[in-house]
């Protein structure tokens, strides 16, 4: 089907659970990636978001279009809960979580009048819903394989029987607050985490027949999701984010280094807290005027582990210039220890020529090394000795070059741009948009 410019009639649909704008984490940066992408390849009029969240509410302008329908109440959760995920067809929590005839009926409304020619799904969680409608090109952007992240965070708490903040990730918040209330308790997460592991490596391996290509932002992932199910149409890709570099570096060589992600996502919070528990000591001693900004929403939430590093600390919590506050920083540092898919935060970083010292989990998904600016520790001791690397002048000088480099090389749009033209089968000529 051909569009030209003067009467285009190529559509795409996105449907998400994940509120698009405003940009203010991961998911939604890589949301908003695609979405510019798609309004950039189409032409905003032709693109469409189906979102699932609450209605009533006011939230930003964009330019494509956006239809809200209202989540699932808590007595549709309860229901679906108890329907499909022991009995047939055995879904993940968080798909049951979304779940309600009555959203389906909307969805398949929606689909029906937007008439697109191209469906992204967006996770199982709003992919489960393809499988009772009829057939239309679509791709499920399956985002990252939720079962390695739950199987990771359940070998930490074998390791460090510390409690975990948001165990459930980003789908908890989907759930009734009295539910979230007593997921909170180590003994009962626990287990959940075992049977959402189980559910979703099952829903994981399912999905792919269910749709035209399935997506995911690792390619490790990838690779191992295609050895577990031997479908040929599941690739690889990486998050598209515009070039964000606004302005020179503004670092003064101070030791200023910078956490970003948000704290109420397991795995930043776990990471962070690690790293302020456990290396005060070593770190003050290699660079005694050491200083760490965390950036993030979540930083309300009390962070004790904090407290005894003083002013060499400081919580910022979400900034509405991240350009200048990167600009000013050493490096960007990301301690995680668990995890799956791709660190955003370190395609931040590199965007802007911003060195990174990470832990291997820090930068997953991602072939990085000294080359690409990023000093990563194979061991906890080395750590605060690649801090203090990236703390010269000298060193890090070098590091800003290679990191902004390894952008424009691995990482810029014009790189990453013509996988989406494949995955979409999108073609853009002269004069036409092509949807194939």
């Amino acid at each position: 089907m051909t569009a030209t410019a003067s009467a285009p009639t190529t559509r795409a649909v996105l449907i998400t659970a994940t509120e698009p704008e405003p940009r203010s984490f991961g998911k939604q940066v890589v949301l908003g990636g695609m979405l510019d992408y798609l309004c950039d390849r189409l032409g905003p009029e032709q693109v469409h978001v189906i979102l699932i969240g609450r209605t009533g509410v006011d939230r930003p302008a964009v330019l494509y279009h956006l239809h809200v329908i209202e989540k699932p109440s808590a007595s549709e959760q309860l229901r679906a809960v108890v329907e499909r995920v022991l009995p047939p067809p055995h879904s993940s929590l968080q798909e049951a979580a979304l779940w309600s005839d009555r959203v389906l009926a909307a969805i398949a409304e929606k689909l029906a009048e937007i008439r697109a020619d191209l469906q992204i799904w967006d996770t199982m969680r709003a992919g489960q819903y393809a499988r009772r409608l009829g057939r239309k090109r679509r791709v499920l952007y399956a985002d990252d394989l939720f079962s390695k992240r739950y199987a990771s965070m359940l070998e930490r708490i074998e390791k460090d029987p510390s409690k975990v903040a948001d165990p459930l990730g980003e789908f908890g918040k989907l759930l009734p607050s009295a539910v979230g209330r007593i997921v909170g308790r180590k003994f009962v997460y626990r287990r959940l985490l075992q049977l959402e592991q189980k559910m979703t490596s099952r829903s994981e391996d399912r999905a792919p027949d269910l749709f035209d290509g399935t997506f995911l932002v690792n390619a490790q992932e990838s690779d191992e999701l295609f050895q577990r199910t031997g479908n040929p149409t599941i690739g690889t890709l990486l998050p598209l984010l515009r070039d964000t570099v606004a302005r020179e570096r503004q670092w003064d060589g101070t030791p200023v280094f910078v956490f970003l992600g948000g704290l109420d996502f397991a795995p930043n919070r776990d990471g962070l807290t690690w790293f302020l528990a456990n290396f005060r000591e070593q770190v003050l001693a290699a660079i005694p005027d050491f200083r760490l900004l965390i950036v993030g929403r979540g930083a309300a939430r009390p962070l004790p582990e904090a407290t005894a590093w003083g002013y060499h600390v400081q919580i910022l919590g979400w900034v509405d210039d991240l350009d200048e506050v990167l600009s000013s920083c050493a490096a960007l540092l990301s301690p995680l220890r668990v995890g799956s898919g791709t660190k955003i935060k370190v395609l931040e970083a590199l965007a802007r020529g911003l060195p990174v010292v990470a832990t291997r989990a820090g930068v997953l998904g991602l072939p990085v090394g000294r080359s690409d600016g990023c000093l990563v520790a194979q061991s906890p001791e080395q750590l605060v000795e690649l801090l203090a690397q990236a703390a010269d002048p000298a060193v890090n000088d070098g590091l800003a070059g290679a990191a902004r480099a390894s952008w424009l090389r691995n990482f810029a749009p014009a790189v990453v741009g013509p996988a989406y033209d494949s995955a979409f089968g999108i073609e853009r000529t002269q004069d036409s948009v092509t949807l194939s």
